[in-house]
């Protein structure tokens, strides 16, 4: 087992539609990986995974991996997730190809200073979603879609 990925010992949180380790919500899968990585090498260790860096569509969602962050934790541990804007400066795009409707940035965020193009939660150890230079070394949140249930 990688012990650098967070797996619940609840059976709460765990169903038979994600893979083993994964906790579902709704239709999509997510699990926390300690391991601090630069956000590229961290969404190319999601899709390793069968997934990519979680992409938040709902303020459920949102509030879901920040539970999830801070289990694996203890804390609200600073975060990578799948938004960024490295493709258009101010144009944010989830790294899952979905739709970018995301509007809980802290105020003032994102700024796009220093070149911040990557999306981080938990700035701060707080309720806190910032733009942050991609080269920071963070752990990082994966999502995938469920696999049906049978």
């Amino acid at each position: 087992m990688n012990q650098d990925l967070f797996i619940p010992n609840n059976a709460f949180f765990t169903f038979t539609g994600c893979p083993q380790g994964w906790s579902l919500l709704g239709s999509r899968c997510f699990i926390f990986n300690y391991e601090e990585k630069e956000w590229a090498i961290a969404e190319k260790s999601c899709t390793a995974l069968g997934g990519n860096l979680a992409s938040i569509q709902t303020q459920v969602e949102y509030l879901f991996i920040r539970q999830l962050v801070k289990t694996a934790t203890g804390k609200n541990k600073l975060s990578w997730v799948g938004g960024n804007d490295a493709v258009k400066e101010g144009v944010w795009l989830w790294s899952d190809g979905s739709n970018f409707k995301f509007s809980g940035w802290a105020k003032g965020e994102p700024n796009g200073q220093e070149k911040e193009k990557c999306m981080e939660i938990n700035f701060r150890e707080s309720d806190y979603v910032n733009d942050s230079v991609c080269s920071g070394k963070k752990s990082f949140v994966c999502s995938a879609d469920s696999s049906p249930l049978e």
